[in-house]
């Protein structure tokens, strides 16, 4: 069904389970694993920025090593990979572009509540403005919580919103024939 795979990696352990469970998939599909880490040049420097004055030099040393610790985090994310038998390109991002990918793959902590209105959620983000899947991967103890949940009895709104759901995703076009 998917021929590229795409995860993003910043060295959490959220993401790191998320990139076991995009290497599971790609090794399920056949498919190719990309792994992904962006820098956010605009961020960095609008964080450093609200400090006061900062010299240039200090901007351009907190780009390199956030620079060299993409590549590092690439590096074992690819050696995770090749050692579970998949193939994984590697991309250290630093704008936006084009879609390179069939599903993306994200971990995610399931945050709810005021933490999620606190903390904020990258993946929900990415799940709104993504054009093609994404499969969240939970962070163990809300994956623990999810099934114990889902053993206790549902009301009917929610078996209606878990139809509803499924529907969505059976609707997705299949893009294994192109």
């Amino acid at each position: 069904m998917f021929k590229q795979v795409l995860v993003a990696v910043d060295g959490s352990p959220t993401s790191t389970r998320g990139l076991k469970a995009a290497i599971g998939l790609a090794s399920d599909q056949r498919a190719t694993l990309t792994v992904l880490h962006v820098i956010d040049n605009v961020a960095s420097v609008a964080y450093v920025g609200d400090m006061g004055y900062i010299p240039a030099d200090y901007v351009d040393t907190l780009l390199a090593d956030l620079r060299a610790n993409g590549r590092k985090l690439l590096a074992k994310a690819e050696a995770l990979a090749r050692d579970n038998g998949v193939t994984a390109k590697t991309l250290l991002v630093e704008s936006k572009g084009q879609p390179i990918s069939d599903v993306i793959v994200l971990g995610t902590h399931g945050r709810r509540g005021l933490r999620r209105v606190l903390m904020g959620s990258d993946a929900e983000a990415v799940l709104r403005e993504s054009r093609v899947p994404v499969l969240l991967v939970r962070a163990p103890e809300r994956a623990a919580a999810a099934r114990s949940k889902a053993a206790a009895p549902r009301s009917r709104t929610a078996v209606a919103a878990q139809r509803m759901r499924e529907a969505a995703y059976a609707a997705i076009p299949d893009r294994s024939a192109e």
